[in-house]
């Protein structure tokens, strides 16, 4: 099985989407190919991706939109002329908390995949994930096990663990409680708190403000 990884970030190697990949790769015996939307000419990529057997592609969801980068790949595609010979999976991180945000992107995904002649493996789906690159790595302890065990599972049985699946989609949607939580005027202090700390170490605090398309 020759599987290769792509990585669908604008950040390329920097960022959530990278550590991902690199704690799906943990669970691996051997290391699998990782290639660089951002550094690559979309229309060779996807000539060269038919020397695959299958394709893992991990990207952020940033709102409801999937990277430009990746959009821009996707027009380059073309359906390949053997039925199901490539299989093709998709790893999204989000950081809206719920996995909900990003289901009318898995629909389109698999749409995708049908029309390409591609086998879907499916969608893995993990929200909250926005600060994973930013605080200390064992606040998210549970999540990297889970993406370790997802790549064992993968490397053995050449698909995706239903089960990992479903319990990194986990919550699918916020119950009322959450909402209310997230509400609250303390949860809403903090999370202001923490977007400031992230703009001043970007040097763009002062600008927080403009309205460059007014």
């Amino acid at each position: 099985m020759k599987t290769l990884i792509l990585n669908g970030s604008p950040r390329a190697d920097h960022g959530n989407t990278q550590l991902f990949i690199d704690h799906f790769q943990s669970g691996l015996t051997r290391p699998l190919s990782v290639r660089y939307i951002l550094r690559e000419n979309p229309e060779k990529l996807a000539l060269e991706m038919h020397d695959y057997d299958t394709i893992l592609l991990v990207m952020p969801l940033y709102i409801h939109a999937m990277p430009g980068i990746v959009m821009k790949l996707f027009e380059k595609l073309k359906p390949h002329p053997t039925n199901h010979k490539i299989k093709i999976g998709f790893i999204v991180q989000a950081g809206f908390i719920e996995s909900s945000t990003a289901r009318f992107l898995e629909q389109y995904l698999s749409s995708l995949a049908n029309r390409l002649n591609y086998t879907y493996l499916g969608t893995v789906i993990k929200g909250d994930a926005a600060a994973c690159s930013i605080l200390p790595h064992f606040f998210f302890g549970k999540l990297f096990k889970q993406l370790k065990a997802l790549g064992a599972y993968y490397e053995k049985n050449g698909s995706f663990n239903p089960l990992l699946v479903t319990k990194l989609g986990y919550p699918v949607d916020l119950s009322k409680f959450q909402v209310r939580l997230l509400e609250s005027p303390l949860v809403k202090r903090l999370n202001q708190i923490g977007w400031n700390w992230i703009l001043k170490r970007n040097g763009c605090f002062e600008n927080r403000f403009d309205q460059p398309y007014l």
